[in-house]
């Protein structure tokens, strides 16, 4: 993995180039990862998602894979010859596999000294460091997560999170002295976990045991410990968040690249990406989808007052034969209207969470265009005020809560589901 700062400032961050293997394009930062679920991007075929972009954001793909939605595939994938993209049905990108899924809340516990619980559709399984790192080698991916122990949140005692940090030196450092001896990861990146949830001394002790590593035993470092995934992600307070992970960028070294997985609100990514985060994901694209929120919120001076998202569960909508967004220029908005989204929801119709994504993935890839954008004529600080505030008087709530019209958790999967009686 090779990362290179293109510039950087104060005020608006930095913009890099990332090459996460030689053969690979180069990739640039501010990066958004494309969450899967099952290798899947969630909802979409290969072919859908490519309508999805265009053609410059076609090369710009990343595939972020997690081992709780893949684990089952371990076996298989061991026979298989080829790249892992090309196994998910996604041929000429690069994989990150990730531990947890960031879209799902992570249950808490099953911790143990010597293992880390993995929340599997199957149930929960335990993995030492070499377990991991030998279902690890079956993936070969381009880039993964060492094994960390990332059970930690804002409410977390000071125990809790001192055992996190414990446990997670001992985990790494089996996962560093093992990476180099797997033949399968041979062109892996291995990416160091930084934990100790808002406890800074915690931090500052997970960034020494990651730093005190031989030169290039690491290729990059992934943030964790902030949330349990899931809705959870889009409630965090940036007072509470951007402090700690400030604290964390001051200590690690420019030239690695820093990711942050979760649903972390638009504004809040952008207090990130300005204090030095170079890598993101979609989590926050499918949280908003599955809760039937299609995105709306702008991201271009207009001075017309903008919402975060448009609920399409909402009755108001059945008779408004307008596009989910107006000037959208995404598959959904193109052929389709708030109107029949709605109607699909009432119907219970798969495809309405695909036109969903759709339209949520199109408009928040537009976003990160925009975000790489301002960052070079140094104008985020601007872009950060009009998200903020969208042409109104006051701040913005970005924050997404599950619906409560859903009847099961696990109707999900099957498209929209019927109001709830009242």
């Amino acid at each position: 993995m090779k990362f290179v700062i293109k510039s950087i400032s104060k005020n608006s961050g930095r913009l890099g180039q990332l090459r996460i293997s030689k053969e690979s394009k180069e990739l640039q930062t501010p990066l958004l990862m494309q969450t899967t679920k099952g290798g899947s991007i969630p909802y979409l075929t290969a072919d859908a998602f490519e309508l999805v972009t265009n053609e410059q954001q076609q090369q710009q793909q990343l595939l972020q894979l997690t081992l709780s939605t893949m684990d089952q595939m371990a076996d298989s994938l061991v026979q298989w010859n080829r790249s892992l993209s090309e196994y998910v049905g996604l041929p000429g990108h690069n994989t990150v596999l990730l531990l947890r899924d960031p879209c799902e809340t992570t249950p808490a516990g099953g911790n143990d000294r010597d293992v880390v619980p993995l929340f599997t559709r199957r149930g929960k399984e335990s993995l030492t460091a070499s377990q991991y790192l030998e279902m690890v080698a079956k993936f070969a991916p381009d880039a993964y997560q060492g094994l960390c122990d990332a059970d930690t949140n804002p409410e977390s005692t000071k125990k809790r999170v001192q055992k996190s940090v414990d446990r997670t030196k001992r985990f790494m450092t089996e996962c560093y002295e093992q990476h180099g001896k797997l033949a399968r990861l041979a062109n892996s990146t291995l990416l160091a976990p930084i934990v100790g949830g808002y406890n800074t001394f915690a931090r500052t002790q997970s960034i020494k045991h990651a730093r005190q590593q031989p030169a290039n035993s690491y290729g990059g470092y992934v943030l964790e410990g902030f949330h349990t995934n899931g809705l959870a992600a889009t409630a965090l307070k940036a007072s509470q968040l951007l402090p700690v992970v400030e604290h964390c960028l001051q200590q690690l070294e420019d030239e690695k690249p820093r990711l942050m997985p979760g649903a972390y609100t638009p504004l809040l990514t952008l207090e990130l990406i300005r204090r030095g985060v170079d890598v993101f994901d979609t989590s926050y694209v499918y949280c908003a989808a599955v809760n039937y929120k299609a995105l709306t919120f702008s991201f271009a001076k207009d001075g017309i007052a903008h919402s975060p998202f448009l609920d399409l569960t909402n009755e108001a909508v059945k008779e408004e034969f307008i596009p989910m967004l107006s000037g959208c220029s995404c598959l959904a908005c193109q052929k389709h209207t708030r109107a029949y989204v709605h109607h699909l929801y009432k119907t219970h119709e798969l495809l309405g969470p695909i036109l969903l994504m759709i339209h949520n993935l199109h408009h928040y890839m537009a976003f990160f265009d925009a975000i790489r954008a301002s960052i070079a004529t140094d104008q985020l600080p601007e872009l950060i005020e009009h998200v903020r505030l969208q042409n109104t008087d006051s701040e913005i709530d970005y924050r997404i809560e599950q619906n409560v019209k859903v009847v099961t958790k696990a109707a999900m999967g099957k498209g929209f589901v019927a109001a709830a009686a009242v």
